[in-house]
């Protein structure tokens, strides 16, 4: 069997009261910290990095430490301790000479931080309504939806996803915590004929309400594709378990940058 995955693609929406803004994403973020020649612009986006809980920030973050500009060089230990990654204590601990004395202070603050265990935002998230809404027919494919999104949400960082009997206005004032309700949806699911080969796409959305009220506050996509041969789309046990690879595969791409999405809609 031949399988070949196309692209995994992903969009991120940050929805405010009666309007939406795109918000950059991390390569965006990542293209303006590395490339462009006004600090103040660096300065900016490494503050978003810090923001975005994405562990793909660790690395340009690091590599802002050493910023001809002492302002965005304050701003990546700034976001650094933002991350909360332990993995960046060494080279920050390297800049405690630094020549200039925002830097320093800044790195005196973050080790500070680091050093005692204050921890970063954490949330709780509760699972709203999973639903099928193309016209691909399963018994499984809902639940394989919330299976794989609880799997998923319940694996990242500083996020706590609560029982299905679990009442979250309880919890979230036991636990002192925000909680963000997940509700998603399959978009499309579905095999299609290109040339010789049958090619199965899935695309998900997640909508992410702030709680108690369940305001809409943020949206993420993703998308995944998978291809076959005719002759190994006639078995059905291939093409059912790509069409789950597949499916599978979307969800991961859209929950990829999730951790954002999630601080924004908690409001940390």
């Amino acid at each position: 069997m031949r399988l070949r995955f196309g692209a995994l693609a992903l969009s991120f929406l940050l929805v405010t009261v009666g309007a939406s803004a795109a918000l950059p994403s991390v390569n965006d973020l990542v293209e303006r910290l590395r490339r462009s020649e006004d600090f103040r612009v660096r300065v900016q986006a490494a503050l978003e990095l810090g923001k975005t809980a994405d562990p793909e920030a660790l690395d340009p973050l690091l590599g802002a430490l050493d910023d001809p500009n002492a302002s965005v060089r304050t701003a990546a230990v700034r976001a650094l301790e933002q991350l909360g990654d332990p993995q960046a204590v060494p080279s920050v601990k390297a800049k405690r000479s630094d020549p200039s004395e925002s830097v320093r202070k800044q790195v005196a603050a973050t080790l500070s931080v680091f050093e005692n265990g204050t921890p970063p935002p954490r949330l709780l998230v509760k699972i709203g309504s999973m639903k099928n809404q193309t016209t691909a027919k399963g018994a499984r494919i809902e639940a394989e939806l919330e299976d794989e999104s609880r799997k998923k949400l319940d694996a990242l960082p500083r996020v706590d996803v609560l029982g299905t009997s679990a009442d979250c206005g309880k919890e979230a004032e036991k636990q002192k915590l925000p909680v963000v309700m997940v509700s998603g949806q399959i978009q499309k699911l579905k095999a299609s004929r290109e040339g010789g080969e049958i090619v199965y796409s899935a695309s998900v959305e997640y909508i992410l309400h702030t709680m108690p009220d369940q305001s809409i506050a943020a949206r993420v996509s993703g998308s995944a594709s998978g291809t076959l041969t005719q002759e190994e789309a006639n078995d059905e046990k291939r093409a059912s378990k790509l069409r789950q690879e597949v499916l599978d595969a979307a969800i991961a791409s859209a929950l990829r940058r999730a951790p954002r999405a999630l601080l924004a809609a908690a409001r940390l």
